[in-house]
């Protein structure tokens, strides 16, 4: 046991390494934490899934759940109203592009059933939130590109859940609804908003209140949790409520504003303390290197045919990316933006979790489909996180650059400033 609390300790100060390593030689600190994950997890077989059993599950969900919310409090409104449109459109074209490629593949590439295609396509068709998110906070991205990449993240999250579960619905009903997945997934994100809108107004109003009593720095926290879980158990998005429940924590004066027009109350609300804030990113570091150690720990490296179908699925989406980028991408964001936005689709926690329903579901090749999934996510990590060394600091990046560049970038700086004045006197 001591040995463990040791561990734990060093771990702390290695995270913190890391990241100046990363500020330094842009390696990724998650890349890190995971390949040390997978050292002591299958290749010596110090630590299993096993061991750590389920407080594994839980702790990687709470990180998600605080990784977003955390994103969200500082997340300027007028930067995601700017950004929302382009984070939608992206979010879902690059979704449906991705499942389709995973698909193809899977299908006509190597004959497996339209079943297992059609679920891997979903479950690896988004990108991780507990991975963007630190990764977007260490790069030099405009506001408006880490609004885009951090929506997407949680966009796609919900795509991932409703499209993989009304795909297994289907598969046990033998009827294929799509009027009924795109029903269920409406609905998940406009009610998971109100809940995380509303609760954020309503704790906004008793903030102030439950500061007077002692030991409370955590008490956002776990109004935060109660939240995700309201949201959960109504079968909609708990993550998107999170990130909802912070960006009002975030903008209380412009919540105040709001309310006032809107003669709901003249009442003065709280604000989310600069020490509170330090405490949650605090939290936010330590539950990152858990997850990212474990996510390691959890890869299976016994199959290498399988991790050869996993390598040709990840360089297809890499591929359609960029043209997705391109398209979807550009006012306000300037190339580099696009750039990074473009290698911006690791795979997480989403699809590691959602991994295991084909097999719950007694899929015949659900075994295959758990397995190709965590070498996607493990190989999209693994690829963003050496793309953005070369992007940085190599003439490839400049070459790649280029590809970005528009001829209405200059007119879409014009149009944004004037959009920018439309927003400021919305949010004044």
């Amino acid at each position: 046991m001591s040995l463990v609390i040791i561990f734990m300790g060093i771990l702390y100060f290695v995270g913190h390494l890391l990241t100046h390593i990363f500020n330094r030689s842009k390696i990724p600190d998650v890349l890190i934490l995971i390949l040390f994950g997978i050292i002591i997890g299958p290749v010596l077989c110090f630590v299993t899934p096993e061991m750590i059993g389920s407080v594994g599950s839980l702790l990687t969900s709470l990180a998600l759940i605080v990784m977003l919310f955390e994103s969200g409090l500082n997340m300027e409104l007028k930067t995601l109203i700017l950004s929302a449109r382009q984070a939608l459109n992206l979010s879902f074209i690059s979704f449906i592009m991705s499942a389709a490629i995973v698909f193809s593949i899977m299908y006509f590439g190597f004959e497996y059933s339209s079943w297992a295609s059609a679920l891997t396509g979903f479950i690896c068709g988004g990108t991780s939130s507990a991975v963007v998110i630190p990764m977007v906070r260490a790069l030099k991205v405009s506001n408006e590109a880490s609004t885009i990449a951090i929506l997407e993240s949680a966009l796609t999250d919900v795509f991932c859940i409703v499209f993989t579960l009304g795909v297994v619905d289907s598969f046990d009903s033998g009827e294929f609804e799509i009027g009924k997945i795109i029903g269920n997934l409406i609905s998940s994100l406009v009610m998971a908003s109100v809940i995380g809108l509303v609760a954020g107004s309503f704790w906004l109003y008793l903030i102030d209140k439950v500061r007077s009593y002692p030991n409370s720095q955590f008490a956002t926290f776990a109004f935060m949790f109660i939240v995700y879980g309201i949201a959960e158990k109504l079968d909609y998005s708990g993550a998107i409520a999170a990130l909802a429940f912070g960006i009002v924590m975030g903008n209380n004066v412009v919540v105040y504003s709001v309310l006032r027009r809107l003669k709901i109350t003249k009442a003065a609300v709280g604000v989310v303390t600069d020490a509170e804030k330090v405490l949650y990113k605090e939290i936010v570091f330590l539950l990152k290197i858990f997850f990212f150690i474990y996510l390691g720990i959890c890869i299976p490296f016994n199959q290498l045919h399988l991790a050869l179908i996993a390598l040709s699925i990840v360089i297809g989406i890499y591929i359609m990316r960029p043209f997705v980028t391109k398209i979807f991408v550009r006012k306000r964001t300037t190339p580099y933006d696009r750039e990074i936005l473009s290698v911006m689709v690791p795979k997480g926690l989403a699809a590691a979790v959602l991994a295991s329903v084909p097999i719950q579901h007694g899929l015949v090749e659900g075994s295959d489909v758990q397995t190709i999934t965590y070498n996607i996510v493990l190989i999209s990590i693994i690829v963003t996180s050496v793309a953005i060394p070369l992007i940085e600091d190599t003439r490839l990046g400049t070459i790649f650059r280029k590809f970005f560049v528009s001829k209405y970038d200059d007119e879409e700086e014009d149009s944004g400033s004037t959009m920018k004045l439309h927003v400021d006197d919305f949010t004044r």
